[in-house]
């Protein structure tokens, strides 16, 4: 669990405090600040955003089936969401509409964009190409 400092308003002491995460869905995986290293999928996805750039997750899916590793839809947004949780990439998020108010389902209005962050290309370059 995360640890915050806080500060009583009364006396000043500061102590820290274990609170449970409350991250928004897409913020990603929770449990990504356990990892302590990345598979050779996590790698091959900075590298495809990396040399490409933005681009919603089929076309990531796509381009590693080209490359010759054929991975599912959940596998990635299981590994993009770890990479979100270690703040290796981001997803754009895009406009949501209504879609049933009855039963209150939402859809994007187009599809979210992923892109690697600063932290991402540093780590990307980290890793040798011969080695994924």
């Amino acid at each position: 669990m995360p640890v915050v400092i806080v500060k009583c308003p009364k006396c000043g002491h500061k102590f820290a405090v274990e609170v449970p995460r409350e991250q928004p869905k897409g913020w990603g995986a929770h449990y990504a600040e356990k990892i302590q290293k990345l598979s050779p999928l996590h790698v091959e996805i900075l590298e495809v955003l990396a040399e490409k750039g933005p681009m919603p997750k089929s076309r990531i899916g796509g381009i590693l089936a080209e490359r010759g590793r054929r991975v599912s839809g959940n596998s990635l947004s299981g590994r993009l969401s770890e990479l979100a949780g270690l703040g290796y990439v981001e997803c754009e998020y895009a406009r949501v509409k209504l879609y049933d108010a009855k039963t209150m389902k939402f859809r994007f209005v187009r599809k979210p964009v992923w892109k690697i962050t600063e932290l991402g290309r540093a780590k990307v370059e980290e890793y040798p190409k011969e080695t994924v």
